[in-house]
């Protein structure tokens, strides 16, 4: 098992601490993960939201690896279709070269209109220009020179540098939910991302889907990486007392008012049609929220119900001040991490 952080860097309007603040405190606490045994490190994309959630991720994962030495740098998710193909190839084999092969490059299409919209650039199509990009990034990365003609993107012969440290390249996962999102992993990446916002039941049909498509390619995954989020304190009362504020925040605040561009079911499997309806209480089965020993029974399930091998905690909550936070990390890794890392 590995185990990753995710930052979304999410400064809440409603509270004093600055965006400043928040970048300082996250790169503190990925320097105190990678000295207390987390495997790596992971930023979010969107834009255009009050809270300045994180708009620049290979940006801030200069900074990430600037202040590590072994963490592996990833983006979850660098949302591809907002961005143009050859200079995302430019910016990640300079980040792979900075951090000296640490880098996996993780993508998903995007949904938001208004991230389109702010971009200028078409909503529709998104999915076939994403796998046109893919293309291209690979092309790049890969071959001394290339050319390219496709639908979208007609490219003349162009040689990329530098190249990546990792080859043939860096590691790409695809962060997806339907059944196109699967197809698309499973042909152009190494492994498919399962997105926080789903039950367990959920993500056992995606990864169902995903491994008949896998078959298809005669393809393996690399890896089953999942997003949870994660708090650990002494008791279960305690990490859901100190955690619930920032967790409804993400739930309630963001998933529950993007349901009607990005489908979200309760745990007992009903849609949500009014972000009030979202409770922790009727999310609470997606959680890995609570006591060392409930946190280790949890990530066994996981395992077990769908193969986990990778779990990356998103434990800083917007809000929640970073000192419970780190206490959270600490108790979680003296605690849950050597159950998974005997040997």
């Amino acid at each position: 098992m590995r185990f990753g952080l995710l930052y979304s860097l999410q400064a809440r309007p409603d509270q004093p601490a600055s965006q400043a603040r928040i970048y300082r405190e996250m790169l503190e606490q990925v320097e105190a993960g990678e000295d207390l045994g987390f495997d790596s490190a992971w930023l979010v994309e969107h834009h255009f939201l009050a809270d300045g959630i994180c708009p620049a991720p290979l940006v801030t994962a200069a900074a990430m690896a600037a202040r590590t030495r072994r963490m592996t740098i990833g983006t979850s998710m660098y949302l591809l279709p907002l961005h143009r193909p050859v200079q995302s190839a430019e910016d990640v084999a300079v980040l792979d070269n900075i951090s000296n092969g640490r880098i996996i490059l993780g993508v998903a299409a995007g949904y938001r209109p208004e991230e389109f919209a702010g971009h200028a650039e078409e909503r529709s199509g998104r999915e076939r220009r994403m796998e046109e990009q893919l293309e291209i990034m690979i092309k790049a990365w890969t071959t001394e020179s290339f050319s390219y003609q496709g639908r979208y993107y007609k490219i003349p012969e162009t040689s990329v540098t530098p190249k990546p440290v990792q080859k043939p390249r860096p590691p790409i996962w695809i962060g997806a939910s339907t059944r196109g999102g699967f197809r698309r992993a499973a042909r152009w990446a190494d492994a498919l991302v399962a997105s926080p916002r789903h039950h367990i039941a959920e993500l056992k049909q995606h990864f169902a889907v995903y491994g008949e498509y896998l078959q298809q390619f005669g393809k393996y995954p690399a890896c089953v990486p999942v997003i949870r989020e994660v708090y650990c304190a002494p008791t279960t009362a305690q990490a859901e007392a100190e955690a619930r504020d920032g967790v409804m925040y993400i739930h309630g605040g963001m998933y529950g008012k993007w349901a009607g561009v990005r489908p979200l079911r309760d745990d007992q499997g009903e849609l949500v049609k009014d972000p009030a309806t979202v409770t922790f209480e009727s999310h609470r089965e997606r959680f890995i929220i609570g006591s060392p020993d409930h946190c280790v029974r949890e990530i066994q399930r996981y395992q077990g119900e769908l193969g986990m091998d990778c779990l990356i905690c998103w434990m800083q909550f917007p809000g929640v001040d970073a000192d419970k936070t780190l206490n959270s990390m600490r108790l979680f890794a003296s605690e849950v991490l050597p159950q998974f890392k005997k040997g």
